[in-house]
């Protein structure tokens, strides 16, 4: 069976970063996440299994995929295998509608699109809190793809007595922002997140950071419900820069930024401070950045942001929904 799936990208607020073992020797995150699913910037993934193959096969924008991205396709592909009782192997094709591998969460869209279409190639269940389990194993963010809207997904505690929990803080509908995906590089960066997360640790700023999450996060959820964006900026700001300082400060040191990123940065302080457009920028693994702003000032802001030094093209995202199905396949 043939089954194919879309799913959109998303923009952490709260960011992990980071990893630990756990008991079964999983890489899980080392703190909670909380991301809004994004419009626009989204995946379509195809699945077939199929008797005659000898083994996976997969492409990114009809390229093969990066041995290492193939790897954790079929991490994904052996866990459904699994679940449906069968053993052959299936041929997947998969489009971002948007740069890959360039901080914008390819992998989490990805992934997402990847669980969701598998499971029905595979005949098993479709419910989104199913399939967690699985998306996980691609990308710790593509469980939160599964969603749409505002989504917080808490990892199981150290000592295994609380399970993974995922729930939707708000749905789409409550609070329609859009995140400008400022693009200054659509070059693929050096070192992956994958292998981002397992520096942190060696990080001295590290500590600080995760012990003050729980207060971040109740401010981050206050301010959703509440539709406070001023609130909600100040926290994505202070996140963002509080993970990079974690990166740069590992051994060895990740630097993620090129001098356009801090150039954008400064321009979307002073749009802020001396022209009052209500706009907070964020930033994932890589250069690019995320400046988040309301449907009726996003036309305004990108058009200032256009103006910044480095600045390639601006994608506008406005919240989107979760994963979901599509009638045509890519093959």
């Amino acid at each position: 069976m043939k089954a194919t799936a879309n799913a959109g990208s998303n923009i952490a607020f709260v960011k992990y970063w980071g990893v630990r073992k756990d008991r079964r020797h999983r890489l899980v995150p080392l703190n909670p996440s909380l991301s809004m699913t994004l419009d626009v910037a989204r995946t379509t993934t195809t699945v077939e299994f199929l008797a005659g193959l000898r083994q996976d096969s997969c492409t990114i924008n009809d390229r093969p995929a990066p041995p290492d991205a193939l790897e954790r396709v079929r991490r994904v592909l052996d866990r459904i295998r699994a679940l449906a009782h069968r053993k052959d192997f299936a041929r997947i094709a998969s489009a971002n509608h948007f740069p890959t591998s360039a901080g914008i969460a390819s992998s989490a869209s990805g992934f997402a699109a990847l669980a969701l279409a598998a499971s029905r190639a595979a005949g098993l269940g479709e419910k989104q809190h199913n399939l967690v389990s699985v998306a996980v194993l691609g990308s710790g963010s593509a469980c939160r793809s599964l969603y749409g809207g505002y989504v917080l997904w808490s990892p199981p505690d150290a000592g295994g007595r609380r399970p993974s929990r995922l729930r939707q803080v708000a749905c789409e509908d409550h609070w329609q922002l859009v995140d400008l995906v400022v693009i200054l590089t659509r070059e693929r960066k050096a070192v992956s997140s994958e292998q981002g997360h397992l520096l942190a640790t060696s990080s001295p700023l590290l500590k600080g950071r995760l012990a003050s999450l729980n207060r971040l996060l109740a401010k981050v959820k206050r301010a959703i419900l509440h539709r406070d964006l001023p609130t909600l900026g100040k926290c994505l700001e202070a996140d963002a820069l509080c993970m990079h300082a974690v990166m740069m400060t590992s051994r060895p040191p990740l630097l993620y930024w090129e001098p356009a990123t801090l150039a954008v940065l400064k321009t979307v302080q002073k749009l802020r401070v001396k022209r009052g457009l209500p706009c907070y920028f964020t930033i994932d693994a890589g250069p690019n950045i995320h400046v988040i702003t309301t449907p009726d000032r996003a036309t305004g802001v990108g058009r200032a942001l256009k103006k910044a030094e480095g600045v390639r093209e601006i994608l506008r995202c406005p919240t989107g929904r979760g994963a979901f199905f599509v009638e045509e396949p890519l093959f």
